[in-house]
C-alpha cells in the first residue's frame, strides 16, 4: 500500500503482467509490451511476454496460469 502511494507521487503507473500477476512499471516494463486486440499488455520479463504471445486467449480467459 505504501509503495503504491509513493508511486502515485512519483507519477509511476503499474499494470499487472497477465501471465505471472506481477506489478510492472508501464513506463519501463522489463519484458516489454504486446498489443492484443487493441489493448497493450505489460510484462515483467521476456519469458512472460513470449508465453502470452503464444496463447493470449488462454491467459486472458484464466484457462492458463503460470505457476510461481
Amino acid at each position: 500500500m505504501v509503495g503504491r502511494l509513493f508511486d502515485m507521487f512519483r507519477g509511476t503507473q503499474t499494470a499487472t503482467d497477465p501471465v505471472c500477476g506481477m506489478d510492472v512499471d508501464t513506463k519501463n516494463p522489463p519484458g516489454g509490451t504486446f498489443d492484443y486486440q487493441g489493448t497493450t499488455y505489460y510484462f515483467c520479463g521476456k519469458g512472460c511476454r513470449l508465453e502470452f504471445e503464444e496463447d493470449a486467449e488462454g491467459y486472458l480467459s484464466g484457462r492458463k496460469k503460470m505457476e510461481m
